[in-house]
């Protein structure tokens, strides 16, 4: 039996690895669709909150929760074809035995409320892939270009100070620079991508 073990460099390891590539692609679809999802949970949570005093709370709440159903339901078949994985997915309630039943099903049942929490993870990966994908892209590319354009005016701000990079040799090293922060964004991406695996299975693992 053979085992797969770490390099000694997993930055490098991630570049050279296809499904990272996998993986980065799915991170960036998840950019849009956290904030989609955030933003209908937000609404459909809103809705349902004004309406509890009316006799359309108890529908509007049947709505959102078949929506919270609906979306984990879809986003975790996005998920398996995205990241090649096998996981579950949530069931919608079975009206076989009555539409009382489907309905306590429904409010009651353990996938609606996993789905819930589902969809939150996913919004707040939305927002954590966005600032690091932004960051790291944005700041390894300024690095990349130093030489370009180096001078008095070109300068960085590591925290404790700034640096001018107005010579040759500290624009190469500038650039050196933007290839480690590339594959450290790369390696952390990837990472990311084997946790959504890892959640995406653990979520719903009793649906398989």
């Amino acid at each position: 039996m053979t085992t797969d073990t770490p390099g000694l460099l997993p930055a490098f390891d991630a570049l050279l690895d296809t499904d990272t590539y996998r993986r980065l692609g799915y991170l960036l679809v998840t950019v849009p669709l956290g904030f989609c999802y955030f933003l209908v949970l937000t609404v459909a949570v809103s809705t349902t909150l004004g309406l509890a005093v009316t006799l359309a709370g108890p529908i509007a709440f049947v709505v959102t929760l078949l929506l919270v159903l609906a979306l984990s339901k879809a986003d975790l078949w996005l998920t398996n074809a995205a990241l090649g994985i096998d996981a579950g997915s949530p069931q919608f309630p079975d009206t076989d035995e009555g539409i009382v039943d489907a309905l306590t099903e429904l409010v009651l049942g353990r996938d609606t409320w996993v789905g819930g929490l589902y969809l939150l993870w996913r919004s707040l990966l939305g927002l954590i892939a966005f600032v690091l994908l932004v960051v790291g892209a944005g700041l390894s590319l300024d690095l990349l270009l130093a030489p370009l354009g180096y001078g008095d005016a070109l300068v960085v701000n590591y925290g404790y100070g700034v640096i001018a990079i107005d010579t040759l040799p500290r624009a190469l090293g500038a650039a050196a620079g933007g290839i480690g922060v590339a594959l450290v964004t790369l390696f952390v991406t990837d990472l990311l991508g084997r946790l959504s695996a890892v959640v995406a299975d653990a979520a719903f693992a009793d649906e398989r």
